[in-house]
């Protein structure tokens, strides 16, 4: 069968179906969730620079928890204004979990926050505790947002469009998953691995860039 240069709602859920033998009202019904699940897969592995935006945070003083911004898949970076009220933003770079806690493992250390790590789906941490309320434009993430969704009201998306093959191999995954056949799952997963790094050099312009950070003397280079 020729692929189609690209994926509407009802083509992709119906390929799904047809790739996966299986037209059981359950299986038909979690095919929302199979391509929700891949349209994130997706989003995280491109790391495009069209999903990326500038969200306001808020962290309060005192307090090692902030809240993240709505539909974020992932805050790449922080940036605060010192003091609070300065004009000079100064990075926050995210690092794993032991690394923040070990940083600054006293809670009671106040200080401008230097590294942050996610705690829930809808928070972060940062540490050391941030020594004044940093709100009202003063704090800011650069995010990894999740576009509207491909589903029967939304019957295409960028994705679906763009990258449809790459989407179809992601959201089988799952599929193969909830009907448990794990030499399935593992094959869509080897042709999705595939097709993602000949896409990565294709829409390479557009990926989000790694610089090595330079060392201004207050932070250390970028790993």
């Amino acid at each position: 069968m020729t692929q189609p240069l690209q994926y509407t709602w009802a083509t992709l859920s119906a390929k799904i179906e047809s790739e996966a033998a299986d037209s059981d009202a359950e299986f038909v019904a979690q095919i929302q969730s199979f391509v929700s699940e891949a349209e994130i897969r997706v989003l995280r592995d491109l790391d495009l620079e069209l999903f990326e935006t500038w969200e306001d945070l808020t962290i309060n003083s005192g307090d090692r928890e902030a809240g993240k911004p709505t539909d974020v898949i992932a805050i790449h970076e922080i940036f605060v204004r010192t003091g609070g009220t300065s004009t000079d933003w100064m990075i926050v770079r995210r690092r794993g979990f032991e690394f923040v806690i070990m940083y600054q493992p006293n809670e009671d250390t106040l200080g401008v926050p230097q590294y942050f790590c996610d705690l829930t789906s809808d928070k972060v941490y940062v540490v050391p505790t941030p020594d004044v309320a940093y709100a009202g434009g003063n704090a800011k993430a650069r995010c990894l947002i999740r576009p509207s969704r491909l589903d029967s009201s939304n019957t295409t998306t960028w994705l679906s469009k763009n990258v449809p093959d790459l989407l179809f191999h992601a959201a089988m995954i799952p599929a193969y998953r909830y009907l448990k056949h794990p030499a399935k799952v593992q094959e869509s997963a080897e042709l999705y691995a595939s097709l993602l790094g000949a896409t990565k050099i294709e829409f390479e312009d557009i990926m989000r860039k790694r610089y090595k950070q330079l060392n201004t003397g207050s932070q250390g280079a970028d790993d």
